[in-house]
């Protein structure tokens, strides 16, 4: 009985971590860990692993004849739950968005000169409207021409205002910018200038409407959205942006 429970350690974990990324790739959790162009090896990864621990469970297992087997067996389940119990209190208990102390934490970049030289394109070559791209366009004139003083509409999460707020009429919308995964987020955000009131909760997900400007201020060229609505919205699919 010991040798056919020791047996199934390998199988187990196998299988916990195979579920595992299948429940994050089928419950979309993975957006929130992953960039797009891994999703798909995700998968893969997925079913390799179940395949794996039904293969390894169907092995003929060898027989022990050592007086200390049962030693050995017990120290094994042991690591066992080392290498999945973890796993899968992390999988319950962490949160599939970024808080306010994340964000905190890790500054928000309100420069180009701090991001990765990448514009994503449409496939008519114009720029996506983003975060990151109203960024990029405090450095690029091209882009700039593009976006001043036209109507956008843009995405994010909602922060007070810190910093460059004399007249307390800005707050700052953010998103997570990830080259590859969660490790690597930076949250990148940009000032908003609404004559009406902001009243909502740190982080709470919102659609602004309104007129991209570029304004010199404090010795740098920044990105202003002028408001015409700030509505709540529900977290889009794709909560990062790359």
């Amino acid at each position: 009985m010991n040798v056919i429970a020791s047996g199934l350690r390998t199988p187990i974990v196998l299988l916990t971590w195979g579920v595992v990324l299948g429940y994050f790739c089928i419950t979309n959790r993975i957006a929130s860990y992953l960039h797009p162009s891994f999703h798909a090896l995700t998968w893969v990864s997925a079913a390799v692993l179940i395949l794996l621990a039904v293969a390894t469970a169907l092995l003929p297992e060898k027989s022990c004849t050592h007086d200390d087997c049962h030693h050995h067996h017990g120290g094994g389940w042991l690591s066992t739950l080392v290498l999945i119990v973890p796993l899968i209190a992390a999988t319950t208990l962490s949160p599939s968005e970024f808080g306010i102390a994340a964000v905190q934490n890790r500054g928000t970049v309100q420069d180009m000169s701090q991001l990765p030289a990448f514009v994503p394109r449409a496939d008519d070559g114009r720029a996506k409207i983003q975060l990151v791209d109203l960024l990029y366009a405090t450095a690029e004139p091209s882009m700039r021409e593009d976006f001043e003083n036209r109507n956008i509409e843009i995405v994010g999460q909602f922060l007070p205002a810190r910093t460059g707020n004399p007249d307390g009429d800005r707050f700052e919308i953010v998103r997570m910018f990830v080259m590859c995964c969660a490790a690597d987020a930076r949250p990148v955000s940009v000032a908003v200038q609404s004559d009406r009131p902001a009243d909502f909760p740190a982080m709470t997900w919102l659609k602004v409407t309104g007129r991209a400007t570029f304004p010199f201020e404090n010795g740098r060229r920044t990105a202003l959205v002028v408001a015409d609505s700030v509505t709540e919205v529900e977290a889009p699919a794709e909560t990062f942006i790359y």
